[in-house]
């Protein structure tokens, strides 16, 4: 079973790492405008900011979201809860 979970914890690191790196490559190839001539240096920095202000855009995107869902989660489980401890109650008084 562990071998199990170390394998796919494994690939998931394993796609992490090719998820960043294909999409910086694609950060720096858009940067790189076949017209200009810029060294490596300012095209490197260019797709740098570009990957930070699309990583912070997704970041402030999925935040709101998450927290929506666990408001919800939060909701529901205190539902739940009180259900529990009326069916308790009420089978404690009618018992």
């Amino acid at each position: 079973m562990l071998k199990k979970i170390f394998n796919k914890a494994k690939a998931m690191f394993a796609s992490a790492i090719a998820a960043v790196s294909v999409g910086a490559m694609t950060v720096a190839a858009s940067a790189a405008d076949a017209t200009s001539s810029a060294d490596t240096n300012s095209i490197m920095k260019e797709a740098g900011d570009q990957l930070t202000a699309q990583f912070s855009g997704i970041v402030s995107t999925v935040i709101p979201v998450i927290l929506g869902i666990l408001g919800s989660g939060l909701v529901i489980f205190g539902i739940i809860k009180l259900v529990k401890l009326a069916k308790k109650i009420f089978g404690n008084v009618a018992g």
